[in-house]
């Protein structure tokens, strides 16, 4: 019989079970005494974990991704469950059930990569059409671009992320540069494929990620202008101005040095490609925020404060459809 209690199910009291690793730090309590604040997960959600009285050394146990068996007893702090540790123990994923801790997206990543190709394959302009086909035709590129994450935390942080965020904001672009037409429609349309595309490299891993040594060292944007360089070098004939267009997407499409990008967008196709982007974003945390607990509640919905987003979010009250009837 499975017993396996998962995430969303834990009440206060002992427990005993095999959960994800997704974050583990070491830390020192205000006392001075170091301890390791951990995240828990599987296929319903995330937990904190407190293991008191322990230092750094127990960090390579709980490698991101990794699985542990867990001993200890779920207690409320602020109004949120969490774990407080007596044991662990790290378990082979061999051993574990795997159905507990793998989440099947909402959507079919097979029809979402072919709607983005037939995009990019139809692009007007030749010469950014040729830019596309040099990364569709990148084996190493696409297997990556395909299953990989969008981000850590932020937005789409799981598997097939990063290929339903751009399957997203190019629906969105094809319908912006409908409206505006006066735009060149390539230049969008393939700078809202590539403004995330440094991040096939950055993160690693799917239902945990995390960044690689390169992706620490200098990040998506960089890792994303690298890359096109290379594209652009191999193509040969590209018109120098086109590939100077294309690095500046990648390089303002945050907006701001504040939030990562060193330049702000200076034409109109990267602020397009900047302000769909960030909606997209926050859209998907707020989507995921809706299945995150609330902090209170009444007759007119709930209210948490979100950390992706730095503000206080509304959900609708679970029974809204109810009432409504």
């Amino acid at each position: 019989m499975d017993d396996h209690v998962f995430v969303i199910d834990l009440k206060p009291g002992n427990i005993f079970g095999v959960y994800q690793v997704a974050e583990a730090r070491a830390l020192k309590a205000r006392n001075g005494k170091p301890y390791l604040a951990l995240t828990l997960k599987d296929s319903s959600g995330r937990i904190g974990a407190k293991r008191w009285d322990a230092d750094g050394d127990k960090l390579n146990e709980l490698p991101p991704g990794g699985f542990i068996e867990v001993e200890g007893n779920v207690e409320l702090y602020k109004d949120q469950p969490q774990i407080i540790l007596k044991a662990m123990r790290p378990v082979e994923a061999a051993d574990v059930n795997l159905a507990h801790f793998e989440t099947p997206p909402s959507f079919d990543p097979v029809q979402l990569r072919a709607e983005v190709i037939a995009i990019l394959e139809g692009l007007i302009d030749p010469d950014y059409l040729r830019v596309a086909k040099a990364y569709l035709a990148d084996e190493a590129f696409m297997g990556r671009f395909e299953i990989g994450p969008a981000a850590r935390m932020m937005h789409h942080p799981y598997k097939f992320g990063l290929l339903e965020h751009v399957h997203s904001v190019v629906m969105l672009g094809v319908r912006l540069c409908d409206h505006y037409t006066w735009v060149d429609r390539s230049l969008v349309l393939l700078g809202l494929f590539l403004h995330d595309s440094g991040k096939v490299v950055e993160l690693v891993g799917e239902d945990t990620p995390g960044y690689s040594v390169e992706g620490e060292l200098l990040g998506h944007i960089t890792i994303g202008i690298n890359m096109l360089d290379r594209k652009l070098k191999e193509l040969g004939d590209i018109p120098h101005h086109k590939g100077i267009l294309l690095k500046h997407i990648i390089l303002s499409h945050h907006e701001n040095a504040e939030y990562g990008s060193p330049k702000e967008p200076m034409l109109a196709e990267a602020q397009i490609v900047h302000a769909i982007e960030a909606l997209d974003a926050k859209m998907n945390a707020f989507l995921r925020e809706r299945e995150l607990p609330a902090e209170r509640s009444d007759l007119t919905g709930e209210m948490r404060y979100s950390k992706l987003l730095k503000r206080h979010v509304y959900t609708p009250p679970k029974n809204a459809e109810k009432s409504a009837e």
